[in-house]
């Protein structure tokens, strides 16, 4: 039942519940520190838990590696791009939930129940094994009543899933009619005129010229010009003002080594005795104290004494193994132990509220120290950086309250000493802001625009307040400087006359009766067995033809403006043998199209009104 969320839409995966078996966390008995947490903001009112991340961060993970291959690591790509992967899966998930609440598609706690029983992986030698299961999913982070819940949720999306792609999968039936459709010919029999070679061979004097001119003025409107004043303030300019201390790198340096201190990485094993499986804490005490002095004694190695008695079922195969820690990713008590540790040697026995363990640090990964030669450049670079962020900040919250309070733009730039730059007289084609890109030529040409009113626009390391100084309005230019163009649109009305004056002709042309016009652009040709996907005429063209019965005429105007009159004949159906090679060729482009239109019917449907508020997702 759950098989049909594996193959969901590419970019809409919801979460798979066997795949949930993979996720890297590690298991500390009934008390397990990956369980509770606080809300990381909400998404059409589902709260988002560390969980969530977790889940996301994984399935974003499997896809990047579908892709890219198994190698490769979120940690390939900046912090902010995975981030910002991990935060769309969030709201995918989310909304997917949400719209499945909404529609009273949660399953009771009676069916997911039901569904877990019958997963694989927690069955054992008679049936389903409740042991196995809460050591499984407890070793992967969760309890079972968190399991449960997300099982709940789980069934409730591929209901949702599955009634929304109940038209979105193809039948036979519709493959058939799609090869039918793209395997019938015709034979076709058109005129093309091509414009351009039209209007070339059209003779137009300057007289013809000044004529059209003074009858059609409008045509020859200058385009409007505006003049802008502006200040720009720069990241890369603020570099330059940083001054560095004279003593910066030493005492930077000197920052790094203590810092670097805290990288440190150690990797425990843990064997665990669990207090429920005792008649008493104090038996439990017993088995794990005897254990304890086995292992002291020699009399017995960490790792078979893990062998034989962990109650962790999730790390016995691996010595107990729990992963690197660098101080905050296992128990408090867990990380304590660590610190009075020495390579190789094994803790005292350790209590938390349900379980009971004997720590072994199996690896220590000191981090690599980079000399100061090494580092100089790197803390120069990430103090200037900073630095100029910082400045130019400042600079950029002083002159928009100055803006506030109306002052000048000369006023804005002597506050920060800097030089006011101008445009000049420019129409929309040319209009620029030397040193700012993030303002586009419709933005400064857009008639909300004020004369003498400074507007500020943000770049993504970068300010500009602009003010308008000038507009000057389009007006009809003289005809000496739009001669040509005038001339010009005397020869493109000559042919338009020629094209209206063939117009009641072009049908007999095509039926033999009447002869073609001799002027180089007009051409009449006949192709034989053409299908819907030839590029043998325009798209449109070929579009209409099949659309239309056989034997009507058909007069269009493509996009560079060249005109066709065309007559379809002779209509060739496939044969059946023909047909069927044909369904196999059409059945991936049959469901990609589907699919692409189904994703985007989800994304229309599902995003529109979306309430997104979520928090404290931030990169380190």
């Amino acid at each position: 039942m759950l098989e049909s969320l594996r193959n969901f839409l590419s970019g809409k995966r919801v979460i798979v519940i066997t795949a949930l078996l993979a996720i890297p966390f590690v298991f500390l008995g009934s008390q397990s520190f990956g369980t509770t947490f606080a809300t990381f903001g909400t998404v059409n009112g589902e709260p988002v838990s560390q969980m969530d991340i977790n889940l996301s961060t994984n399935q974003v993970s499997q896809r990047l590696k579908s892709i890219y291959g198994e190698d490769f690591s979120l940690d390939n790509l900046e912090e902010d791009v995975s981030l910002e992967l991990i935060k769309n899966e969030i709201i995918n998930q989310k909304t997917l939930l949400s719209h499945a609440r909404k529609l009273g598609l949660i399953v009771s706690e009676k069916k997911a129940k039901q569904e877990i029983i019958n997963i694989d992986t927690f069955q054992g030698e008679n049936g389903f094994d409740q042991m196995l299961f809460e050591s499984t999913i407890r070793a992967n982070g969760w309890t079972p009543e968190e399991y449960i819940k997300l099982v709940r949720e789980t069934l409730a999306l591929e209901k949702l899933v599955s009634a929304m792609g109940a038209t979105a999968f193809p039948i036979d039936a519709d493959i058939e009619d799609l090869a039918l459709m793209l395997e019938t010919s015709r034979d076709i029999d058109f005129i093309k005129v091509d414009k351009n070679a039209l209007v070339s061979q059209q003779e137009a004097s300057l007289e013809e010229g000044q004529q059209f001119y003074n009858n059609n003025p409008f045509l020859f409107l200058s385009k409007e010009e505006r003049d802008f004043s502006y200040l720009v303030l720069t990241y890369d300019a603020y570099k330059k003002q940083v001054q560095v201390p004279e003593d910066y790198i030493n005492e930077a340096y000197a920052d790094y080594l203590s810092n670097i201190e805290g990288q440190l990485q150690n990797r425990i094993s843990h064997l665990m005795i669990e207090k429920s499986n005792y008649e008493s804490p104090s038996l439990a005490f017993e088995a794990i104290n005897s254990i304890y002095k086995s292992i002291q004694s020699k009399e017995i190695s960490f790792e078979d004494a893990v062998s034989r008695s962990t109650d962790d079922l999730a790390s016995k195969d691996t010595g107990g193994d729990l992963g690197l820690s660098s101080g905050d990713a296992f128990p408090e008590e867990f990380e304590s132990a660590i610190l009075s540790m020495q390579l190789n040697s094994i803790s005292p026995i350790i209590e938390l509220e349900d379980s009971l363990h004997i720590l072994k640090l199996t690896e220590v990964i000191k981090p690599q120290i980079k000399i100061k030669a090494e580092m100089s450049q790197e803390l120069l670079n990430e103090l200037v950086d900073a630095e100029a962020l910082a400045l130019m900040q400042d600079d950029f919250l002083e002159l928009e309250s100055l803006v506030l309070e109306g002052v000048t733009l000369n006023a804005l730039a002597d506050s920060i000493d800097a030089s006011v730059q101008v445009t000049g007289l420019q129409d929309i084609e040319a209009i620029e802001l030397n040193g700012f890109t993030n303002v586009t030529q419709l933005e400064l040409f857009d008639s909300s625009l004020l004369p003498n009113k400074i507007e500020i626009f943000e770049g993504d390391e970068s300010y500009a307040f602009v003010m308008m100084t000038q507009a000057v309005q389009p007006s009809v230019q003289a005809f000496a400087d739009v001669a040509d163009l005038a001339i010009q649109e005397v020869r493109n009305e000559k042919a338009n006359i020629i094209i209206n004056d063939f117009l009641k002709d072009a049908e007999g042309v095509i039926d033999g009766e009447n002869a073609l016009p001799n002027l180089n652009a007009f051409s009449q040709e006949k192709y034989k067995g053409v299908k819907r996907f030839s590029s043998l005429l325009p798209s449109e063209i070929i579009n209409s033809i099949f659309e239309s019965p056989i034997g009507t005429l058909i007069a269009d105007e493509v996009f560079n403006g060249d005109r066709y009159w065309v007559k379809s004949s002779n209509e060739s159906l496939p044969t059946m043998e023909e047909l069927s090679v044909s369904v196999d060729q059409y059945q991936s482009f049959y469901n990609e199209s589907l699919t692409q239109q189904f994703s985007g019917f989800i994304d229309s449907a599902f995003k529109e009104g979306q309430r997104v508020r979520l928090e404290n997702l931030t990169s380190n």
